[in-house]
């Protein structure tokens, strides 16, 4: 008996430390990516491939804020 309420015990708090975990959990960041070949610029939250490269260092927090940027 002892082993089934421990067993339970452990299974709750692992419960709550992983709701906890993606209650805080952010958004991941969208940057500016521009192609090595002709400059067209793209948001992304990940890297577009080997022929882009970052044309922003600041991270936006949404695709709103990121489209807003300059061209």
């Amino acid at each position: 008996m002892k082993l089934v309420k421990a067993t339970l015990t452990a299974a709750a708090l692992m419960l709550t430390a992983a709701s906890i975990a993606t209650a805080t959990a952010a958004p991941a960041p969208w940057y500016v990516y521009a192609s090595k070949v002709n400059g067209y610029r793209i948001c992304s939250q990940y890297s577009p491939g080997f022929g882009w490269y970052k044309a922003s260092s600041v991270a936006y927090t949404t695709l709103g804020h990121c489209n807003a940027y300059g061209r």
